[in-house]
């Protein structure tokens, strides 16, 4: 199994000091000796954390006709508590992800995830609009936390070859609906993960200390908190990156409009309409077993043959992503006329699913390997620009499907997704020589 090591002060370390190196090698609980049962059992209860906040992300949408009717107001207002709720998504990670790195991963995980739980109450019991919509935003930013901190974690324990599998479990959860209420488990069996603060909390056991300290507000506010925009305004592979999953993230929740619409015009009703979503599933269910099957086929014997990561090997399937992605949105869109049978479109999700869950998986698996240390702050600054994104499109959908129709609307993001698709291959040539110029990624 090939490690990695953590570094107690960030992706770039000041230079050691002589107390520092004298507890460089200080027996803590290193979660990548944890052993491998226990390690997919924190693994699922982390993906099912992220997959009950999801849900509850896109729940609201099967309520908006009702609703709209219940508050007297227009189906686009009431849309807003789908969008709000994503909103939350986008700023809440830029919290949770600083602090996960300051903290460690567990209190803030579940800290977010309890509240975001007891949201869930006046949003059930309320009768006021206003209410509901504040409620709805709250209950986004404190469920961003297993958003933000679940991918970055399993950088915490897992191997890089296990890592691509871990990651398409909690991918399939960030695009499933929830089977069990999983916080009081997931609570109670899920331990703290993140190394240097493992590593801090066995030296203080120890009455060691690992260096200095700097203070709360020095080592938050000053270098944690800004990290995430920090590494938006200077490293372009995540910038990139980010806008290629948030387009395909934001084009998972317009779908949520546009399926039962399109099947609305063929006369179906918007609950058989809404079982046209079973295709998508299988579509994303067979890319994770992919993604797995390639992570041990391929993957692996390249890392062990190398004996160092290289990101760039994550990329080939986000290349098969990018072609078969735009694909489906093409098959979708034209075949949705009701003059043609409804096979053909029914089939067409298996593509979409497939080419979102290749680009999002292997995507955020592709940063998490280049930051690592690093990783959360990355992946706060991901979750912001991908939930901005999923909240401001989905917004747009109506006007859009009504006026340009089924087909052109989602030739649209057809069109915009065959543009991105040269990101990866660019990547998979020139990534080496621009991680070698980044500021936060660790030099191999």
């Amino acid at each position: 199994m090939i490690q990695e090591t953590s570094k107690v002060n960030g992706a770039n370390p000041e230079k050691a000091t002589t107390t520092d190196r004298s507890i460089e090698d200080i027996e803590y609980d290193n979660p990548f000796r944890w052993p491998t049962r226990r390690k997919w059992f924190i693994t699922v209860l982390m993906a099912l954390c992220t997959l009950t906040t999801t849900f509850c992300s896109s729940i609201w949408s099967s309520t908006v006709v009702i609703t709209s009717q219940e508050f007297d107001t227009s189906e686009t207002v009431m849309l807003l508590g789908v969008s709000l709720f994503v909103v939350g998504f986008a700023f809440g990670p830029l919290f949770w992800g600083p602090v996960s790195e300051l903290i460690g991963r567990k209190i803030p995980l579940f800290g977010g995830f309890f509240i975001f739980a007891l949201l869930q109450i006046p949003i059930a019991l309320g009768h006021s609009l206003a209410g509901l919509l504040i409620c709805r935003l709250l209950a986004g930013c404190f469920g961003a936390a297993p958003i933000a901190l679940v991918s970055a974690a399993y950088a915490d324990f897992w191997d890089p070859a296990n890592r691509g599998t871990a990651t398409a479990l909690y991918s399939v959860a960030a695009y499933a609906g929830p089977t069990l209420v999983v916080g009081i488990p997931a609570v109670v069996f899920v331990p703290e993960t993140y190394g240097p603060v493992l590593k801090e909390r066995a030296a203080k056991k120890q009455e060691l200390r690992l260096g200095e300290q700097p203070s709360l507000f020095d080592g938050f506010m000053k270098k944690y908190l800004s990290r995430p925009m920090l590494m938006l305004l200077h490293e372009p592979m995540l910038d990139i990156m980010t806008m290629y999953i948030a387009v395909v993230y934001a084009i998972m929740y317009l779908t949520f409009f546009a399926y039962p619409y399109a099947f609305s015009e063929r006369g179906w009703s918007r609950d058989v309409g809404s079982l046209s979503f079973l295709s998508m599933l299988v579509g994303i269910l067979t890319s994770c077993a992919a993604v797995a099957f390639y992570s041990t086929k391929y993957y692996q014997p390249r890392l062990k043959a190398r004996g160092k990561i290289l990101p760039e090997d994550r990329l080939p399937p986000i290349m098969l992503g990018s072609v078969v992605l735009p694909v489906g949105l093409f098959w979708f869109g034209w075949t949705s006329s009701p003059s043609i049978s409804w096979v053909p479109q029914i089939i067409s999700g298996f593509f979409i699913g497939s080419g979102v869950m290749l680009i999002f998986t292997n995507g955020i698996t592709y940063l998490v390997d280049i930051y690592l240390q690093s990783a959360a702050s990355a992946m706060a600054a991901n979750t912001f620009v991908r939930s901005a994104a999923a909240a401001g499109l989905p917004l747009a959908a109506p006007t859009m499907y009504r006026r340009l129709g089924t087909a052109w609307a989602t030739s649209l993001l057809g069109f915009l997704c065959v543009a991105l698709i040269p990101a990866p291959f660019l990547f998979y040539k020139y990534g080496e020589s621009l991680r070698k110029k980044s500021r936060f990624a660790p030099n191999r």
